[in-house]
Order: C-alpha cells, then sequence, then structure tokens
C-alpha cells in the first residue's frame, strides 16, 4: 500500500452522510421561549390581576379622597356663606325695623298735633333713623314735598327731589367699608376700594290728615358695605340686595357693581329665591356672568333677600391644589406598581427562558455525544472500507490514479506508481506529471515538450481512447488513459504493464484505535 493511501487512511474522517452536521443540533443562542408552561401562565396572570388591582385601587381611593376633601371644601364655603347672608339679612331687619319705629313715632306726633311737627328739629332727635336713611320727608296727596330734613327739597316732587343724589350710581367706600372721601385719595394706603350700587328705595306711611298726605324715608343700607367688607369672601365677591317680589336688584356690593344686570326675575337663582327662605345654589350670576357659589336668606317680613355669592375657581382652588397633588401621587404610585410588575414578570419569563435554554443545551449535548459515537463508528468502517478497496486496487494489474477538478493527484496504487516512472507526489500537477515524464525521457525524442505536454493534457482530459503512450519499467508499450467524471476531475488508467509486482506490506501501526462508546441515552425534553 503507497504511503498516500496511508495517509489518506489516517486522515479521513468518514463519509459525508456520517459525518456531524452542526444543523441537527438547536442552537442555544437562538432560542427563545415560543410558550409559556401553565405555571408560569397562571404566575404571570396574577402578576397581572395584582398590578392592575393595585393601579384600580390607587386611583378609586385618590378619586374618592379627591372627592371628599371637595365636597367638604364646599360645605364649609356654604355654611361661612350661608352665615354671612344670614347676618346681613339680620342687619338690614334691625336697619328697616328702625325705619318703621321713626315713622311711626312722627306719625303719632302729627296724628296728636300736625302743626308742632317740624322735621328739620325732629332731625335732632333721631339720629338713629338719620344714621340709615338720607332723607325724611313729608308729602301732599300729589307727592309735593311739603317738609324735609333737606330744605331745598321743598315743593320738588319726591321723585325729582333725589335726582342730585347718587342713588343708582356707582359710589366707592374705604376697605373697611366706611365711606370717607378725604381717605378715599388714599387707595394705596388704606387697600383697594370698595365698589357698591344702591338704588332708591323708600319706607312711607300715611298720615291721618290731610287725606292723601304721606310721611316717607329713604332707605341706603351702609351696613351692607361694611358687612361686605368684614366678610372677607375672597377676589370677585358679590354682595346683593333682592326684591323678591318684581326679581329687581335694590342693592349690589363688589366687582359686579359697576355694570350689573339689575333685572333677575328670569333666571334659575330668582327661582331659587323665591322657593325657599334661605338656601345656596352654584351656577352663573346673572348680575355679571361670573360662576359662583350663591347662599341667600329672606329678611324678615320684607320682601327682599340678601345675596352672598364667593367666586367658585377661588373657593375650590385649595381642593384643586389637594387634588393634583393627590393625582401626582397616584401617578407615581401608578408607575411604581407596573414598574415592579414588569420588573416580576420579565423575571418569569427569563427563569422560563433559561430552564428551556438548559433543556435544550442538554438534549443538544445527548444528541452530540450520539453523533460523536456515530460518527466513531462510521470512521473505523470506512477506514475498513479503504484497506479493502486500497488491497483490491494494489493487487490489479493495471495503475489507477485519481485527480480532482483542478488536475490535482489526489491518489494513486502501487501498480501506478511502479509503471509512471517518476515518483508521484500528493496534489501534484497533471501537467507537472508529464512534464516530469518527459523530463525522464519516458517519450522518447520530441521536438516540442510543451507543445506535448499540452497535446497528451488534452487526450486525457477527453477520455479518447487511443491514450497517451509511453515506455515502461520493463521497456513495455504503456497506454495512459483518462476517464473523465461528471462530478469533477478524472481518473487514469495506466494499461499495459507486463508483469504484476505485490504491494509492499504496510509499516506497523503506531495507534491504537480506542473502541467506540456506547451511545448516549437521548436527554428527554420538558415542554
Amino acid at each position: 500500500m503507497s504511503d498516500s493511501f496511508k495517509r489518506r487512511r489516517r486522515g479521513r474522517t468518514g463519509s459525508t452522510s456520517a459525518r456531524f452536521r452542526p444543523s441537527q443540533l438547536v442552537p442555544v443562542e437562538s432560542v427563545r421561549p415560543s410558550k409559556i408552561g401553565k405555571a408560569e401562565l397562571a404566575a404571570c396572570g396574577a402578576v397581572a390581576i395584582v398590578a392592575f388591582a393595585l393601579v384600580a385601587l390607587i386611583w378609586i381611593v385618590t378619586t374618592r379622597a379627591v372627592q371628599e376633601q371637595r365636597t367638604e371644601i364646599r360645605d364649609r364655603a356654604e355654611q361661612a356663606l350661608i352665615g354671612q347672608a344670614a347676618t346681613m339679612a339680620e342687619t338690614i331687619g334691625h336697619e328697616l325695623l328702625l325705619i318703621d319705629q321713626s315713622l311711626t313715632i312722627v306719625q303719632a306726633a302729627w296724628k296728636a298735633d300736625s302743626d308742632s311737627v317740624d322735621l328739620v328739629k325732629w332731625q335732632q332727635k333721631m339720629p338713629a333713623l338719620t344714621a340709615v336713611a338720607d332723607d325724611i320727608f313729608i308729602c301732599d296727596e300729589k307727592h309735593v314735598i311739603r317738609q324735609d330734613i333737606l330744605p331745598q327739597a321743598v315743593g320738588q316732587g319726591v321723585g325729582a327731589a333725589y335726582v342730585t343724589f347718587p342713588h343708582g350710581s356707582l359710589e366707592q367706600f374705604e376697605s373697611d367699608g366706611t365711606k370717607n372721601k378725604e381717605s378715599l385719595l388714599l387707595q394705596g394706603e388704606t387697600g383697594a376700594p370698595i365698589d357698591a350700587r344702591q338704588f332708591l328705595m323708600y319706607i312711607v306711611r300715611p298720615l291721618d290728615h290731610p287725606k292723601g298726605w304721606l310721611i316717607g324715608a329713604s332707605y341706603r343700607s351702609a351696613e351692607l358695605t361694611k358687612l361686605f367688607a368684614q366678610a372677607a369672601l375672597g377676589y370677585n365677591p358679590v354682595v346683593a340686595l333682592v326684591d323678591t317680589q318684581r326679581g329687581i336688584l335694590q342693592a349690589v356690593v363688589g366687582p359686579a357693581a359697576r355694570r350689573p344686570k339689575t333685572d333677575v326675575s328670569q333666571s334659575a337663582l330668582f327661582g331659587a329665591m323665591t322657593r325657599s327662605p334661605s338656601g345656596t345654589w352654584l351656577g352663573d350670576t346673572v348680575i355679571d356672568g361670573v360662576q359662583r357659589i350663591h347662599a341667600f336668606h329672606r329678611v324678615a317680613n320684607r320682601d327682599m333677600a340678601v345675596l352672598v355669592a364667593a367666586n367658585w375657581n377661588e373657593v375650590m382652588a385649595p381642593a384643586d391644589n389637594l387634588a393634583a397633588g393627590a393625582r401626582s401621587l397616584a401617578f407615581v404610585g401608578t408607575a411604581l406598581v407596573l414598574f415592579i410588575g414588569g420588573l416580576v414578570l420579565w423575571e418569569l419569563y427569563t427563569i422560563r427562558g433559561h430552564r428551556r435554554q438548559q433543556r435544550i443545551l442538554d438534549r443538544n449535548k445527548g444528541e452530540l455525544e450520539r453523533l460523536r459515537n456515530d460518527l466513531a463508528t462510521n470512521a473505523a468502517r470506512t477506514q475498513l472500507n479503504t484497506a479493502r478497496l486500497q488491497v483490491v486496487l494494489d493487487n490489479t494489474a493495471d495503475g489507477i490514479a485519481l485527480f480532482d477538478s483542478s488536475l490535482r493527484l489526489v491518489q494513486w496504487n502501487h501498480p501506478f506508481l511502479r509503471g509512471i516512472g517518476i515518483e508521484p507526489r500528493q496534489e501534484m500537477p497533471l501537467d507537472t506529471l508529464l512534464r516530469e515524464q518527459a523530463a525522464a525521457g519516458l517519450w522518447g525524442a520530441i521536438a516540442d515538450t510543451e507543445v506535448e505536454i499540452a497535446r497528451r493534457v488534452g487526450i486525457l482530459r477527453t477520455g479518447d481512447p487511443a491514450g497517451s503512450p509511453q515506455s515502461g519499467p520493463d521497456h513495455e508499450n504503456l497506454i495512459l488513459r483518462g476517464l473523465p467524471i461528471v462530478e469533477g476531475g478524472f481518473i487514469l488508467l495506466l494499461n499495459g504493464l507486463s508483469s504484476w509486482v505485490p504491494a509492499p506490506p504496510p509499516a506497523p501501526a503506531t495507534e491504537i484505535d480506542e473502541p467506540a462508546p456506547e451511545p448516549a441515552a437521548p436527554t428527554p425534553i420538558e415542554w
């Protein structure tokens, strides 16, 4: 057996079908769990349910807390406004009662002795009345003033006598509710002035004689402005005195007094005021269209009610601030719960993936061990078959050599080595082999070596039966023929050797083949 065949036998690892194919293993790096086990699925579902339950609980508690806080703040504001309205109604009731009592005294004195009644003189005796009334008058049946604490009003009609008074016109009071024209010039020091608009109101009583004569007093409540200043109702509040019989404003205090709508008879607020002696109402103030929370209280035994209103946005500003803070905390809590839930789900996902990767890795290890055992078995069989084939080839009378698709020598038998006339080498090109034959004189005398080499290569590659003649080791005429292979390359046949010489015995083996191990049992995979 030739050295080439010995090297080929030791270097070969088996047939193509028995070689290890990486595609037979599942790559661990590319493994991703495609299905989640029932346990992991149940755990993920439980985590998701708990997370969503916590988020829902956070927002339910936050919403309820915000709603309760808003309700509490609104209740406190309503109670404060109701108290202010009741206080103002009580004060106005006392003022009107004072006017009534004072007019009753004058009425009785007129009945006893009308000639002795002089309102200018009586003005000094009724300081309480003049504190709440700008004017006291006596008029005849034609409503012409006959007596008045204001001498310039005598002889004028009741309505015409007061055109010079600022009834119904915009007035300004100090920040404490008092009126002092001189201190109003120092608005920057005493605070912002209070706007007020009051309309002319009369309280009259009949005199027993002459027929149709009346005694009366005008009413302008300065206490309304003072109470407004003391109430501290915040930004843009309103205090009003409403005629509940006609639905007409009689007095307005606050920023709404600048351009008020005096007729409120068609509003929902007026409907609530006529249905109940006191209460609250939320909506747009009909006087100026600003949304406020209103409280009203009926003046006792009078067709008028006091209306107190505070700006809704300012009343609920603390609740809005608390709600914003509560929602911010709820958002933070929600984000934290979702983050923790996501970490738990990812951990479950990762653990499941690692377990499955470990199972696949164990299976691949078992499969790899089995393939190694199969490879060792196939390699031993291949070596045995190769040895048998080599024995057959070496004991054949014809020389045989195998060239690959690049026309390089791959394998040969002993008759080819003996008859080719040169020493072949592994990976030896065909033209080199022919060139060394020509140099050894195996072709006889030739005119041009390269031309002859090219001619012989063409004959061998085309498989010409005539072949290429040459001289043998015993001076016999040998024929070198080529047999092309469809897959590539070709076989060289050297025919005509007259004697057969056995191949030298192989060298003693220096390597001891280990017995093939038993194939490992495949590792079961849990899904």
